[in-house]
């Protein structure tokens, strides 16, 4: 483990708590995070330090229409058949 002043370690993690002050410039937020990186013993690579809204995550495929229909009217189903309707109610035209 490296020893840092306290002031340096203070510094960055105030930058660190609040990166989006230094957005102007991320070579700041980069050296306050090695700078805490370093005070834990542990290293890291800049090229993988990326905002979060970079960071894609594919969205959930669709369930084709087909498949939504014949899952809800077999539910539907179910759910007549649970509570023993049968027929339309008496007010359905």
């Amino acid at each position: 483990m490296q020893d840092l002043p306290k002031e340096v370690i203070q510094t960055a993690r105030g930058i660190a708590s609040h990166p989006e002050d230094f957005l102007s410039d991320t070579t700041v937020f980069t050296t306050a995070w090695a700078a805490l990186k370093a005070e834990r013993g542990q290293s890291f690579d800049p090229s993988r330090l990326r905002p979060q809204h970079i960071v894609d995550c594919p969205p959930p495929t669709p369930e084709p229409i087909d498949q939504t229909l014949d899952r809800v009217a077999e539910r539907v189903r179910d759910l007549i058949a649970t509570k023993g309707y049968c027929g339309l109610p008496p007010h359905a035209a």
